[in-house]
């Protein structure tokens, strides 16, 4: 094709108009559909955390969606009690619920994309918040 959208003549061609190759991909000799090779990270392999921070961070993402089922729960405890003209839980354990929620889950985030101590120390925050809100919440 020419520049101006129709198919470059021969006379085109010859005067050096043809700017379908006119490409600086096509210029280098190298083909512009073939992937480039991957690189490898610096340092070499990627790391990978040890067998206990993986098991500190699995188990912490079993107590925070625990959490978040619980919150669940609350919440529609509260709905009901409320239509129904019958004693919910209560505003205080709801909010208590939504925000350990909201702690465990950034703690668990976090735990998710750090290594090493950074990790553990987030999967820590994760078993505490669970602890505490089971502690004053429901066995209180």
């Amino acid at each position: 094709m020419s520049t101006w959208g129709r198919p470059a003549r021969r006379d085109d061609r010859a005067a050096g108009h043809d700017d379908y190759y006119d490409d600086p991909a096509y210029r280098s000799g190298r083909d512009p559909y073939v992937t480039p090779p991957a690189t490898a990270p610096r340092g070499g392999t990627p790391r990978r955390d040890g067998f206990v921070v993986r098991g500190l961070r699995a188990l912490s993402g079993v107590v925070c969606g625990a959490v978040l089922v619980l919150t669940v729960v609350v919440w529609v405890a509260q709905y009901l009690g409320d239509k129904r003209d019958f004693p919910g839980p209560g505003s205080a354990s709801l909010s208590a619920h939504v925000v350990a929620a909201i702690v465990v889950t950034a703690a668990q985030l976090f735990a998710d994309r750090r290594h090493g101590l950074a990790a553990a120390a987030a999967a820590g925050v994760v078993y505490l918040t669970g602890a505490a809100l089971m502690f004053t919440q429901w066995w209180g």
